[in-house]
């Protein structure tokens, strides 16, 4: 994304471009998230990893829809809660996959600093309570 368009972007997109523009992001983000637990780790032993960080990038884009309170982006996340339900996914894996989120941020996003941290887990957290609270 080129600078002048950065400029037109609210700091949290901007560095989500950033992130997503940097192709080790993603991978980054899986390596510290299957490392925070043995559980999760046994939840992708036989994920197809070219489609789940499709996936992953897709989720994240919903989550910050519905931060922004775009119309549709509700039910988009509650479909994501649906997912993880089906899945098995347990409440406190939320905040490890926040954890590593944050951290991934951090580690690509060039323009990080403690305050876009506080954007990406705030717009998150948001969207993690909808999910456990559905």
């Amino acid at each position: 994304m080129n600078e002048s368009n950065e400029d037109e972007l609210t700091p949290l997109m901007a560095s989500y471009h950033r992130c997503r523009d940097d192709d080790r992001f993603v991978d980054t983000f899986y390596e510290l998230f299957l490392g925070k637990s043995p559980a999760i780790a046994q939840m992708f032993v036989h994920t197809d990893f070219k489609h789940q960080k499709l996936m992953l990038r897709e989720s994240l884009l919903e989550m910050l829809c519905y931060d922004n309170g775009m119309a549709g982006a509700e039910a988009e996340v509650l479909k994501l809660s649906a997912r993880h339900k089906t899945l098995g996914v347990k409440p406190e894996m939320f905040a490890m996959w926040l954890d590593s989120l944050c951290e991934a941020v951090e580690k690509h996003d060039p323009q990080y600093t403690p305050a876009i941290g506080t954007l990406w887990r705030n717009a998150m957290q948001k969207g993690i309570d909808l999910m456990l609270s559905s």
